[in-house]
C-alpha cells in the first residue's frame, strides 16, 4: 500500500477498510447469484427429465402392454401435458377433480388402466412444472 493512499486515509479522504467489506459483499453476492442459477438450471433438467420419462413410460405401457395404437397414446400424452401446462396456477382441488375425471372416463371407454396411467403422467407433469418454478 502507498504512502499516499495511507495519508488518504489519516485526512479521511478515503476508507480502506470499506473497499475491502465492499469487494467481499459483491464477491459474496456474486457467488449467491451464481449458486441460485446453478440450482435454477438443476431444477429444470430435473423437471425435463421426469416429463421425457413419464412421457415414453405412458406410451410404451400403452402400446407394448395395452394394445393400443402409438397415435392414440401420443394423443393422450398430448393432451395430458396440454391440460397440465393450462392448469398449472389453478386450486389443488380442481387438479383432483381432473385427475379422477381421466379415471371415470376411462372405465366408461373401457380403458381404465391406460387413463390411471394417464392421471398418474398428469401428476408428475404438475410436479415438474412446480420444479421449473422453483427460484432456489
Amino acid at each position: 500500500m502507498s504512502g499516499l493512499k495511507r495519508k488518504e486515509e489519516e485526512i479521511g479522504l478515503v476508507e480502506l477498510d470499506a473497499d475491502t467489506t465492499e469487494e467481499t459483499a459483491g464477491r459474496k453476492e456474486r457467488e449467491f447469484l451464481r449458486k441460485k442459477r446453478a440450482y435454477k438450471k438443476r431444477n429444470v433438467r430435473m423437471a425435463l427429465a421426469c416429463i421425457v420419462a413419464g412421457s415414453l413410460i405412458l406410451i410404451l405401457l400403452g402400446t407394448l402392454l395395452f394394445q393400443i395404437p402409438l397415435i392414440a397414446v401420443g394423443i393422450v400424452v398430448v393432451l395430458e401435458a396440454g391440460i397440465a401446462a393450462a392448469l398449472n396456477n389453478s386450486e389443488f382441488w380442481l387438479h383432483i377433480a381432473v385427475m379422477a375425471a381421466q379415471a371415470v372416463i376411462g372405465i366408461l371407454c373401457g380403458q381404465a388402466l391406460l387413463m390411471i396411467l394417464a392421471a398418474g403422467y398428469y401428476f408428475i407433469l404438475l410436479i415438474a412444472l412446480k420444479l421449473m418454478e422453483l427460484d432456489g
